[in-house]
């Protein structure tokens, strides 16, 4: 009978695993380029999902999603973005919210148009409307390279109880760039294939 203890308990664990695993009825990713990104020729890349990946299925939205769908294969899927994400503003279309997994992904397309801890305050503004009238689990990811926003992201996140997610390894590794994988040599430094995964998996880690 020793031996076969080991065995029910890993059998235990699984069940376990499969019972606590988060289950969720939408998924809404507000974010920038890397989330969806319109044709832009002058990179060569002329799709609507996130650049620089080689399949609308290989970026990191549509790698999340189908991972979370083998516990919650109902799960609806819905990409936006806010109107002005110098400033942080916008985001009116959104509310209210009806999803109750929401990831945002914002930052690349700051550049000083207000000061950092005017967009920290926005940004947790957004939290809470996006929160406002029924429990959701919001993912607030870190910069890819404007890592100016670092810090500000994550206070925003924590002030609001919401989970962050640094990108900054998945950032620092080459092989993770597109340019590692020649596709979209223009958007070299965007996240490739490589880098879109990795950046589901931390997601997917933090839920």
């Amino acid at each position: 009978m020793k031996t076969m203890l080991p065995a029910v308990a890993a059998v235990l664990f699984l069940l376990a695993g499969c019972a606590t695993a988060p289950r969720y009825q939408k998924m809404l990713v507000v974010g920038d380029s890397l989330t969806a990104c319109a044709p832009l020729p002058a990179l060569g890349w002329n799709h609507d999902w996130g650049l620089a990946a080689t399949a609308r299925e290989n970026d990191f939205v549509h790698r999340l999603h189908g991972q979370l769908k083998k516990h919650s294969p109902d799960l609806r899927l819905a990409v936006d973005s806010i109107m002005y994400q110098d400033e942080m503003t916008g985001w009116v279309h959104l509310i209210p919210c009806d999803a109750d997994l929401v990831v945002i992904q914002l930052s690349e397309n700051y550049q000083g148009g207000i000061s950092l801890e005017e967009y920290r305050d926005a940004y947790a503004q957004m939290i809470d409307e996006l929160r406002e009238g029924s429990p959701k689990t919001i993912v607030c990811l870190g910069p890819w390279k404007n890592t100016q926003l670092e810090p500000v992201i994550a206070e925003a996140a924590k002030s609001r109880n919401a989970i962050f997610v640094s990108l900054r390894e998945i950032y620092d590794d080459p092989a993770n760039h597109a340019a590692s994988e020649g596709v979209y040599p223009k958007a070299g430094d965007f996240p490739g294939d490589r880098g879109m995964a990795a950046i589901a998996r931390a997601i997917l880690a933090a839920l």
